[in-house]
């Protein structure tokens, strides 16, 4: 079987993701803390998302926003409230506008990587 060919765009060069970012252990966690400072480039907002292995619907606070390191790129994070904390999410939401500063706090071990525009997806054969 022939290999399928990949084309790409290069794109200039962007600072380190996770420069003047600082990560912190956790003891009571027992995990890597991922700690980014960033602005907001949209108001945040409280959804609900069905979340947790009972699947129940539960307020999130969703935020948008640039890392402070330069990168070019946008970090979404989300903080998951009870449903009786959802007034407290929605009062913290209406003070987070675009162009606030924040810091975001988070389990380096449950990041995610999203890519919301995918060109193309090809299977690779197997063996």
């Amino acid at each position: 079987m022939t290999a399928a060919a990949v084309q790409t765009s290069a794109r200039d060069a962007e600072p380190d993701m996770f420069a003047g970012v600082d990560l912190a252990s956790d003891c009571d966690m027992h995990a890597v803390m991922l700690i980014i400072p960033g602005v907001l480039i949209a108001d945040a907002e409280v959804r609900t998302k069905v979340v947790g292995i009972d699947q129940h619907p539960l307020p999130v606070l969703v935020l948008e926003l640039r890392p402070l390191s330069g990168l070019h790129r946008v970090v979404r994070a989300e903080q998951i409230y009870t449903e009786p904390a959802r007034k407290a999410a929605e009062r913290l939401a209406a003070t987070l506008k675009k162009g606030t500063r924040v810091t975001v706090t988070t389990p380096l071990d449950d990041m995610r990587t999203y890519f919301p525009h995918v060109a193309a997806v090809a299977l690779i054969p197997t063996p």
